[in-house]
């Protein structure tokens, strides 16, 4: 029988305090000058800024963490990659298939996305769901591989009960196995830098040679 994911249970969430510290720990901390890498549109009907923290939802996004109705409120998400080939990730989490069958095509137009590299200023704590603490709060790994409205329960039951430990999610990509994600809550936006490491739309000439690499290592096509 294939595994599902169990909607949260409150009590289970507010009791499952993520380990700080130690062999199990359950936090992720972003250090001061940990590069994050995001791909964001620059047109179309809801262009974004590099820094801009969405505030209108909930989306189908896996993690938001909104409340409904769907409206613009004070909760805000930001999501990113990082680590080891955060650009590849990058490219997969944003052209990922909506109907689940991997990456579709990268059109680097489309929109005008943009690829953009930038830091945190201050630490910044994540609660590692690639760890154990999913398991002892009564889900599993699904979190990050099966229907996303479950998973954005368990999103709000965990910002509902630990934004006072954590300031968003760290997960392993549902599309690119290597790749690793983050969500950042609207409680990071001031230890985002100022100004960006760097900023280009895809579609621009000198990002032809990663993007093109990108495609090849998720073995799908550019437009």
């Amino acid at each position: 029988m294939s595994e599902r994911l169990p909607p949260p249970v409150s009590a289970f969430i507010a009791g499952a305090v993520p380990r700080a510290r130690g062999a199990n720990a359950e936090i992720v901390r972003l250090m001061p000058g940990h590069r994050l890498v995001r791909i964001h549109p620059m047109a179309g009907p809801h262009p974004s800024a590099w820094d801009e923290f969405r505030r209108w939802g909930p989306t189908k996004s896996r993690f938001d963490h909104h409340t409904a109705p769907k409206r613009t409120q004070a909760r805000g998400v930001l999501y990113a990659t990082w680590g080891f080939r955060s650009f590849v990730a990058a490219i997969a989490e944003y052209f990922q298939d909506d109907s689940g069958a991997g990456v579709g095509p990268i059109d680097t137009a489309h929109h005008r996305p943009a690829v953009t590299q930038f830091t945190v200023t201050a630490a910044v704590p994540l609660l590692d769901l690639n760890s154990g603490w999913v398991t002892r709060a009564g889900g599993n790994q699904t979190i990050r591989t099966g229907p996303r409205g479950v998973a954005r329960e368990w999103a709000r039951a965990i910002y509902r009960h630990h934004r006072d430990r954590v300031m968003g999610l760290s997960y392993g990509s549902s599309v690119w196995g290597p790749g690793s994600c983050v969500v950042l809550w609207e409680s990071a936006a001031p230890s985002l830098e100022e100004s960006p490491i760097s900023s280009r739309l895809l579609q621009d000439p000198v990002m032809e040679h990663a993007v093109n690499g990108a495609a090849e290592v998720l073995q799908t096509y550019t437009l």
